[in-house]
């Protein structure tokens, strides 16, 4: 494998690490715990960028609600929304979502209202045709 950058390898660095703890847990049947919260003092700012052309600047990193994590897990919902505070709470602002994702619509539907007018929520459809496309996001 070839790494393009630095930027990169951190990343799939990372996400490996992250998925590896987050199924090993699940594995072995141990809730997920969340770590005490961190002193606001003593949470540097996340470097931003520029979200495409919306002329939005979000975090380089936000929280998906895809894959091998409670966000995605029926049945678990103080796991997800534990998640999603803490996420909050150490300057996530841009939050990805879709229909096929599980029950994450619902889990940030229970935390982001009250910080929607600071947070940057994506969602998506893999239907292809307009009319079920329009259902799905009237639905989300």
């Amino acid at each position: 494998m070839v790494w393009k950058s630095k930027r990169r390898r951190f990343l799939i660095t990372s996400l490996a690490a992250a998925g590896g703890v987050v199924s090993q847990a699940r594995l072995s049947g141990k809730p997920i715990k969340i770590s005490a919260p961190v002193k606001e003092a003593s949470i540097k700012a996340l470097p931003e960028r520029l979200l495409g052309g919306t002329g939005i600047q979000v975090p380089i990193f936000g929280l998906g609600g895809a894959g091998q994590t409670p966000l995605s897990w029926n049945g678990a919902q103080a796991e997800a929304v534990a998640i999603i505070e803490r996420a909050l709470e150490l300057g996530i602002r841009y939050f990805d979502t879709a229909a096929s994702y599980g029950p994450s619509e619902d889990y940030l539907g229970k935390v982001l209202p009250s910080h929607r007018q600071k947070v940057f929520l994506a969602s998506k459809t893999d239907l292809r045709d307009r009319d079920g496309a329009w259902r799905e996001l009237e639905r989300s």
